[in-house]
């Protein structure tokens, strides 16, 4: 079982996100509430089942995937240290849902994939990924200043602090790229060095009395950057 209810941060309209692992077709359930289709990764070639209906009163999203799947996603960063993520975000996701999954059987097998992400490279060349977006926002932060543009200035310089903040989550195991989930993931995470109530305060709440577009798009861009100084040992080291 993945998802939000795995991770504790579902709710009553929260459907239940299942994950089987099998190299040979299986016997889903036919009903009026289902539908089924297959999709696929076109970097790797992964192959996914995916069954979504109704079990009782929950409504339930299940993918099927090959036993190999995240050794095959993997590879590329357990053969080198990759320095950014070349992932789809399809398959980040799929990354991230194992990465919290509760086994419901077999928890051997799902113990050996834990331990076979925390091998590979791929949380930090995620985080060095999302430190350049973060880098390139703050670049476009300073030229929209420069040329007046302070509404879109603001845009660039949130879409930064959330780049960042992703960057600063994933340094420390918190794989989730879902925006909605930004302050859940920094109470369950506050070893990232970036409190709830210092992102809510710094990069939520907007303006403050007597600021301007200009003034806080630059207030929001200087915490980014302060935060990427912080980290950039921590970006740049490999094990």
């Amino acid at each position: 079982m993945t998802g939000s209810t795995a991770a504790g941060w579902g709710n009553t309209f929260s459907d239940i996100d299942l994950y089987a692992f099998a190299d040979e077709k299986l016997d889903l359930p036919v009903d009026p509430t289902m539908e089924t289709w297959q999709s696929s990764d076109p970097s790797t070639g992964v192959r996914v089942t995916i069954w979504m209906g109704a079990y009782g009163d929950q409504r339930v999203d299940l993918r099927v995937w090959p036993t190999n799947t995240l050794a095959t996603v993997l590879a590329p960063y357990l053969e080198k240290e990759v320095e950014f993520c070349n992932s789809s975000d399809a398959l980040q996701d799929f990354i991230y849902r194992l990465s919290i999954g509760v086994p419901l059987k077999n928890p051997d097998f799902f113990k050996e994939m834990r331990e076979l992400l925390q091998s590979s490279s791929y949380g930090r060349s995620l985080a060095r990924y999302l430190k350049a977006d973060a880098e390139n926002c703050l670049t476009d932060v300073m030229g929209q200043l420069d040329s007046g543009d302070y509404k879109t200035a603001r845009v660039s310089a949130g879409l930064a602090a959330g780049f960042l903040t992703d960057a600063a989550l994933t340094l420390n195991g918190e794989l989730c790229r879902r925006k909605k989930w930004v302050l859940r993931r920094l109470e369950s995470t506050p070893q990232c060095g970036i409190g709830v109530d210092e992102y809510r305060h710094m990069v939520l709440d907007g303006l403050r009395p007597g600021e301007s577009d200009a003034d806080c798009a630059l207030r929001v861009a200087r915490w980014t950057q302060s935060h990427i100084v912080r980290l950039e040992d921590t970006f740049l080291s490999a094990p």
